[in-house]
């Protein structure tokens, strides 16, 4: 996915030069879903129906995030990283990357993509929050066990040497 329409959102604000997510102009609290590390941030969202999400995205308004916490069988679903300030390098170009895993009640693993595509484009002036190109869709099945699964995000500015793990649960009913 190219460049999908840079979008300002209101509610999560990113400065490089705190290293903090900032909400109406308030630095915030990090959570194991949303983290900065010298100016490179991502916040980790679990959407129902992620290409209705990504319509959504790129309208010039300031989207609707409606996270998926309870899901049944049969939903689609997608698993985003929401990120600002990564590293441009001499040519301007952000080389961002994403490990996604998703582990089932027990601990085992359920989904597993590494070295994922973040970002590896043009850099977003900050303090723009940018969707990433590496997009987790999956559905959920019958013989899947009900129960809470966590979704880990191990995201990645490789030209600023970044790294941190971002991570949130949902609930198959």
């Amino acid at each position: 996915m190219k460049y999908l329409t840079l979008v300002l959102l209101t509610l999560l604000v990113c400065t490089p030069v705190a290293a903090q997510w900032k909400a109406n102009n308030e630095r915030t609290v990090e959570t194991p879903d949303q983290k900065s590390v010298r100016g490179f941030g991502g916040h980790l969202i679990l959407v129902e129906d992620p290409r209705a999400f990504i319509q959504e995205w790129i309208k010039p308004q300031t989207p609707k995030i409606n996270p998926a916490n309870e899901v049944t069988r049969e939903m689609s679903l997608g698993a985003f990283v929401l990120f600002a300030g990564c590293r441009p390098d001499k040519n301007g170009i952000c080389n961002a990357e994403v490990d996604y895993t998703i582990y089932k009640p027990d601990g085992t693993v359920f989904v597993e993509r590494e070295h994922q595509p973040l970002w590896k484009d043009a850099a977003p002036p900050p303090p723009i929050i940018q969707l990433s190109s590496a997009i987790l869709m999956f559905r959920m099945r019958d013989g899947d066990t009900s129960g809470e699964y966590k979704i880990k995000a191990k995201v990645s500015d490789l030209n600023a040497d970044i790294s941190f793990e971002l991570e949130r649960k949902f609930t198959l009913k």
